[in-house]
């Protein structure tokens, strides 16, 4: 596989780790690909993805099966992020054990029972637009990007940055976000679930191996499963940490490649070329302004 994929956006992580350098992570490795290919195949087998099914069903139904699949048997749903009204309240608050979870329970007031927690899911009706607001009442009338990460900035002030980690999904789409990120509205990362399963065919998609979606399957598997959230220690990095490290690694090799190559063999060849091209006694100035025209156009 080269290129960017059909199957994920955003900018969380790199498609070069994404595509690659994600294979060679124990996470990657441990996942069965066949396995849970087909029993999130059989959760989404009966369920009537082309009418249009609203949240509550597509959160009994789909999402919180998937979120069993894929590790998370410990959580609370409707978890108040205020003291008084209603206004901030996320779907569910994730824990990495059981015990996490009896702390929470032990705290009186819901909103402190976040520091408990490593991530909080928003679950959404299927194929809910993800970055835009469909109506004027309810639900509707919120953008769901926006509103976790309205989420996500209240939960790193409860929590003195303890709890970043946020999942935003409509079913079919899956995204990850991190409140550390640079730009938050952007740096999430995205699988499209329906596509990768192929639930959705699409002409874009031709030529698409059945190892192409498996990989992106298993990359949603280990990026979206329990143990992607869990350290061994307090100080301990998760998978989520050496991701990002060794996904911005690739993204600086990459510049410094592209700042080599353009620098030190692209700009020489089309200055040449500019210079065998221009009248005689032209000043060099203007053929090193003409070329650097040219490179940035090119660029």
């Amino acid at each position: 596989m080269t290129g960017a994929s059909p199957f994920t956006t955003g900018g969380l992580l790199t498609q070069d780790y994404l595509i690659d350098a994600i294979k060679a992570s124990k996470q990657y490795q441990a996942v069965n690909v066949g396995q849970m290919r087909d029993e999130i195949t059989a959760v989404l087998a009966g369920f009537p993805h082309h009418t249009k099914p609203n949240e509550a069903t597509t959160e009994k139904d789909v999402i919180w099966p998937i979120m069993a699949l894929l590790g998370w048997d410990s959580y609370l749903t409707q978890q108040n992020l205020s003291d008084k009204g209603r206004d901030d309240v996320p779907d569910g608050l994730l824990f990495i054990d059981a015990a996490a979870k009896s702390r929470a329970n032990a705290i009186p007031q819901e909103w402190k029972r976040y520091d408990c927690g490593v991530t909080i899911i928003e679950a959404k009706r299927w194929g809910r637009a993800l970055d835009r607001a469909e109506g004027r009442k309810g639900d509707d009338k919120d953008t769901p990007s926006t509103q976790i990460l309205r989420y996500l900035r209240r939960i790193d002030d409860l929590t003195s940055a303890k709890l970043r980690w946020g999942i935003l999904t409509n079913g079919a789409k899956w995204r990850l976000y991190f409140s550390g990120a640079r730009s938050t509205i952007d740096d999430y990362l995205e699988i499209d679930l329906e596509r990768v399963l192929n639930l959705k065919p699409d002409l874009l998609d031709v030529g698409i191996t059945q190892e192409d979606r498996d990989h992106w399957l298993a990359v949603f598997l280990a990026m979206f499963s329990r143990g992607a959230f869990e350290r061994q220690g307090a100080q301990a990095q998760s998978f989520h940490d050496v991701a990002r490290e060794n996904s911005a690694y690739y993204e600086e090799r990459i510049a410094k490649g592209l700042a080599t190559l353009v620098f030190n063999d692209l700009y020489p060849a089309l200055g040449k070329a500019v210079a065998a091209e221009a009248q005689a006694g032209t000043p060099l100035d203007e053929i090193r302004e003409t070329t650097l025209i040219l490179l940035y156009r090119l660029l």
